[in-house]
C-alpha cells in the first residue's frame, strides 16, 4: 500500500474548540458577520462537517459577494466536498475579483493536484508566488504538483525553501519525506517524518508513512507500532488499516490481514484503494476465484484504474494467459502503474520472448529507480539470459526487496569486497534455501584462499554436510550454525553474493569435482539397509521442494504426477523426499513399490549417504537435486516450462553441475509429457543398468583455478 502523498492537515483539535466558540459569539451578536461564517466553514472543513462549510461559505459569500476572501473560502468548501467544477468556478469568481490574489492561485493549484493536472498546478503556484513569495503554502503545493510530475529533487527544494521560512513547519518535513523515501533515501525519508511527527505529534498521516517505510525497511514491530499510532490518532484513516493489512499479510497472520481489510471496507465501501487490497490479498492466497471478483468491483467503479488493471494483468498472468496479461500491462502502464512494466516483463519470458522481456526489465528500473523490485526482476533476467558480470551486481538489490529478505541480517562489520584478507577473520553465511547454500558453498574455498580464516554459517539441515568440505577438512574454514552467534570475526559476505565477488561468469563457475562428500560410515549403513537387487539400477526420486518458495507451486508436483515413471520394471525406486509429501508414498496404488530412503534422516549428510549408492538421482527443482549435483553423482532435473533463473533458459546442461541433465517442460504445466519423455529415456538406454564406480569419499583438494580474481 502507497504511502500517503503530501497534504496538508488539520491542527489540534482544542484550537479548532476554541476558534468555533469565538466564531459562535460573533455569529450571535451579527447572524450574516461575514468573518465569522468565514471562520466557522473553515472550522467545519477542518473537523470534517463538509455539508456545513459549504453552506457557511455560501452565507459568507452571499453577504459579501464583491469580497475575494469569500469565494476563496466557498471554494475551499466545496473542494472539500469533493464538488470540483463548482470549486474552480468559485476560485474563478476570487480571481476576477483580484487578478493575483495569492490564495486564489494557491486553492485553485491545489484544485488542479486533486484533479491530476499538475502541471496546470505548478502554473497556478507559480503565480500564487510573484503575488507573495513568502507564501509557504504555495511552496508547499508547488512541491507537490511537481512531486506529482516526477521531478523529486525539484520538489524537495522546495519543501526545504518553505522551512527556510517556517522552520519546524510539520508538512514541510512531511513532504520532504515522501519524495526522499520516493528517491529511494530510506534514512533520509525516515529522520524527516520523525521530524513531522516531533513537530506534530498528532499527524496521523506521518505516523502512517513512517509505519510504511520501516515495514519496507523489514523493521515489523517498529512498523506495526507506527501504524497503530496513525489509526488510532484517525480511526477512519482508511490507508493506515490497509497498511496494517499489508504487513500482517507480509507476516503471514492471514487472519489478522484480513481483519483489518473488513474495517478498511466498513469504513468506506466504495474505496476504490480497499478494492484492490482485497484483491491482492485474495490472490496473495491462491484464491483466484475470489479475487477476480473483488477486481470485477473495482473495475465496474474505475475502469481505467491504474493499479487495478496491473492486478488484471497479474490474475491473467497467474493463470497462465500470458498473451493476454502482457497486453493488460501495457495498459496499466499507460495509465501509470509503476510495477506494470516489470510485470510484462515476466510474462514475456513466460512467453519465450526474452529480448523483449529484458527489455521490459531495464525499462521497469529506468522510470522507478529506486524500486528493488524491478532492479530484482532485472537482475534474475540478466542471470537467465547469461549476462552474469551484470546480473550478479544487480542481484545485490534482493537485500532491498521484502519479498526475498523480510527482514535482513546488519551487522556492524564491514561487508567483504574480495580485498586480500591478510589473517582476517570472514564470517560467509547462508541467506535463502537449503538448495542455495549447496550450491554456493563451493566459493568458501576460493574465499579462504585470499589469506584469513572463513567462518561458514549454514542452517542446521547442512551442518554436518558442510564439513566434508575440503576448506573445513583442512582447517582453512570453521562451519557454525544459523540462529547461534557465531564466532568473532572481521568482515562478513553472505554466499549469493560471493559470485559477485569473484566476477563469476558461465565459463568460470568453480568446478573441479565433486565438493561435498558422504561419510563413508553412513554410506555403508544406507548400502546395507536398502541393498535393491542384484542387477536393477537404484534411482533416487524426489518431487517437492520447499512449499514457503513462492514459485514452488511451479517447480512441485504430487507424487502421483510420477507414477508413469515410477511404473518403468527393472529399477529399485528410493525415495528421497523431504517433509509432507513423503507422507504421499503411503497412497501409491499395489505394484508401484518406492522404497522410503530419508523422510526420517537427521540431515542431509545421511540423505548424502544414501545419494552415494544411487545410480541416478530424478527430482524436481528441490535441494536434492543440488545436493546429487554437489556430489558430482548423475542426476536429472525435472523443470517447468520457465524454470529458475539458475537453470537458464533453453540448455540441457549447467555450468554449475556437469553430472547433471536438465529436462524441461515442452509447454507451462505439462508434467505428463515430460514424465512419459523421461520414462522413454530410462526405456531407450539412455541411461544404462550397469553401476557407476562408488563415489570416492576421501579429501580431495579443490584449486581456485578457472575463476577471475
Amino acid at each position: 500500500m502507497a504511502a500517503a502523498a503530501p497534504r496538508n492537515e488539520v491542527g489540534a483539535a482544542g484550537r479548532l474548540t476554541e476558534l468555533a466558540r469565538s466564531y459562535q459569539r460573533a455569529l450571535a451578536a451579527n447572524p450574516r458577520d461575514a468573518r465569522a461564517l468565514m471562520g466557522m466553514s473553515l472550522v467545519a472543513i477542518a473537523s470534517g462537517q463538509v455539508h456545513a462549510a459549504v453552506k457557511m461559505a455560501t452565507a459568507a459569500a452571499e453577504t459579501v459577494p464583491g469580497e475575494c476572501l469569500a469565494w476563496v473560502t466557498l471554494a475551499q468548501a466545496l473542494k472539500s466536498a469533493d464538488c470540483n467544477e463548482e470549486a474552480e468556478r468559485a476560485y474563478r469568481s476570487a480571481l476576477r475579483l483580484d487578478g493575483a490574489n495569492a490564495m486564489a492561485r494557491a486553492g485553485l493549484g491545489e484544485l488542479k493536484i486533486a484533479v491530476g493536472l499538475p502541471e496546470e498546478a505548478a502554473r497556478e503556484f507559480e503565480l500564487a508566488l510573484r503575488r507573495q513569495p513568502s507564501l509557504v503554502a504555495a511552496h508547499l503545493g508547488l512541491g507537490h504538483s511537481l512531486a506529482c510530475c516526477g521531478r523529486n529533487e525539484d520538489a524537495l527544494a522546495r519543501y526545504e525553501q518553505a522551512l527556510a521560512l517556517k522552520p519546524r513547519c510539520a508538512e514541510a518535513e512531511f513532504a520532504a519525506g515522501f519524495v526522499l523515501a520516493r528517491m529511494g533515501k530510506a534514512r533520509e525519508a525516515e529522520l524527516r517524518y520523525r521530524r513531522a511527527i516531533a513537530a506534530r505529534p498528532d499527524f496521523a498521516a506521518a505516523w502512517m508513512n513512517l509505519g510504511n517505510l520501516l515495514r519496507e525497511e523489514g523493521r515489523e514491530l517498529q512498523a506495526e507500532a507506527a501504524l497503530w499510532r496513525a489509526v488510532r490518532l484517525r480511526p477512519g484513516l482508511v490507508p493506515g488499516w490497509l497498511n496494517l493489512a499489508l504487513l500482517e499479510r507480509q507476516c503471514g497472520h492471514a487472519d489478522k490481514a484480513e481483519s483489518h481489510l473488513r474495517r478498511a471496507l466498513e469504513l468506506n465501501p466504495q474505496h476504490i484503494e480497499t478494492l484492490v487490497a482485497w484483491c491482492q490479498f485474495c490472490a496473495a492466497q491462491g484464491d483466484a476465484s475470489a479475487a477476480q471478483e473483488w477486481l470485477d468491483r473495482t473495475l465496474a467503479q474505475n475502469p481505467r484504474h491504474a493499479e487495478a488493471v496491473n492486478m488484471r494483468g497479474i490474475l491473467l498472468h497467474n493463470a497462465g494467459r500470458f498473451e493476454e496479461a502482457v497486453e493488460v500491462f501495457r495498459q496499466a502502464e499507460a495509465l501509470g502503474s509503476s510495477a506494470a512494466t516489470s510485470n510484462r516483463g515476466n510474462s514475456l519470458l513466460e512467453l519465450g520472448r526474452d529480448d523483449e522481456a529484458l527489455r521490459a526489465h531495464q525499462l521497469a528500473v529506468q522510470n522507478q529507480p529506486p524500486s528493488a523490485g524491478s532492479l530484482y526482476n532485472l537482475a534474475l533476467t540478466r542471470l537467465r539470459l547469461g549476462d552474469w558480470e551484470q546480473g550478479w551486481r544487480d542481484y545485490e538489490a534482493r537485500w532491498r526487496f521484502r519479498e526475498v529478505h523480510r527482514s535482513p541480517r546488519v551487522f556492524a562489520e564491514p561487508r567483504w569486497r574480495g580485498q586480500p584478507l591478510a589473517g582476517r577473520r570472514l564470517l560467509l553465511y547462508a541467506e535463502q534455501g537449503l538448495g542455495d547454500t549447496i550450491q554456493f558453498c563451493r566459493f568458501a574455498e576460493i574465499a579462504a584462499a585470499r589469506g584469513g580464516k572463513v567462518i561458514l554459517q549454514v542452517q542446521p539441515e547442512v551442518e554436518r554436510l558442510m564439513r566434508s568440505l575440503d576448506v573445513a577438512k583442512t582447517g582453512a574454514a570453521e562451519v557454525a550454525r544459523i540462529g547461534r552467534k557465531p564466532p568473532e570475526f572481521d568482515l562478513e559476505c553472505p554466499l549469493m553474493s560471493l559470485p559477485a565477488v569473484f566476477h563469476t561468469t558461465i565459463e568460470t563457475v568453480p568446478w573441479l569435482g565433486s565438493y561435498l562428500r558422504a561419510d563413508p560410515g553412513l554410506v555403508e549403513a544406507k548400502r546395507a539397509q536398502f541393498p535393491g537387487a542384484a542387477c536393477d539400477p537404484r534411482i533416487g526420486i524426489a518431487w517437492a521442494g520447499n512449499p514457503r518458495y513462492k514459485a514452488d507451486r511451479q517447480r512441485s508436483v504430487e507424487l502421483n504426477t510420477l507414477e508413469p515413471l515410477l511404473r518403468t520394471e527393472g529399477i529399485t525406486w528410493i525415495s528421497l523426499q523431504k517433509g509432507k509429501p513423503a507422507l504421499q508414498l503411503d497412497r501409491l496404488p499395489d505394484g508401484v513399490p518406492v522404497l522410503d530412503g530419508c523422510s526420517g534422516d537427521a540431515d542431509l549428510a545421511e540423505t548424502a549417504a544414501l545419494v552415494a549408492t544411487l545410480d541416478l538421482v530424478i527430482t524436481t527443482d528441490t535441494c536434492i537435486a543440488h545436493l546429487a549435483g554437489a556430489m558430482a553423482r548423475p542426476v536429472w532435473i525435472l523443470l517447468p516450462h520457465l524454470a529458475d533463473w539458475r537453470w537458464m533458459q533453453r540448455i540441457e546442461t549447467t555450468p554449475w553441475y556437469p553430472t547433471a541433465r536438465l529436462l524441461r517442460q515442452r509447454e507451462p504445466g505439462n508434467w505428463e509429457e515430460l514424465i512419459l519423455r523421461v520414462r522413454q529415456q530410462l526405456t531407450r538406454s539412455a541411461y544404462t543398468a550397469p553401476r557407476l564406480p562408488a563415489p570416492d569419499t576421501r579429501a580431495t583438494p579443490v584449486r581456485a583455478e578457472g575463476v577471475q580474481f
